[in-house]
């Protein structure tokens, strides 16, 4: 699901990179959460507010790569978070079975 932006203006939808809006001619310094009016550069709400994570899709993020903005779909962070914990415990569980084979 692609987030969307709207003028504070005159709440019309603009394109994400626009400075200005294309209906009313509003200019936009930055882009501002509606929930929590955390206010920062359009690239840094890709995934949601960075604040309270309005609009973020636990399903998918977007990730970036290079300056050529080119995007590709990656997996849940609480996901990957997940992954990690059951990895942790994972090896730690060896390590204990080899400290005991060695005993």
């Amino acid at each position: 699901m692609k987030l969307k932006y709207f003028c504070e203006g005159c709440g019309k939808e603009v394109p994400r990179n626009s400075r200005r809006c294309p209906h009313c001619g509003k200019f936009f310094s930055s882009v501002q959460c509606p929930r929590c009016g955390h206010q920062g550069e359009g690239r840094t709400f890709d995934a949601g507010c960075p604040s309270c994570g309005y609009l973020r899709f636990p399903e998918s993020t977007l990730s970036s790569f290079g300056r050529g903005g080119g995007r590709i779909r990656t997996g849940s962070p609480v996901l990957y978070r997940i992954l990690g914990v059951v990895l942790t415990l994972a090896l730690l569980g060896l390590l204990a079975l080899l400290v005991l084979r060695g005993r």
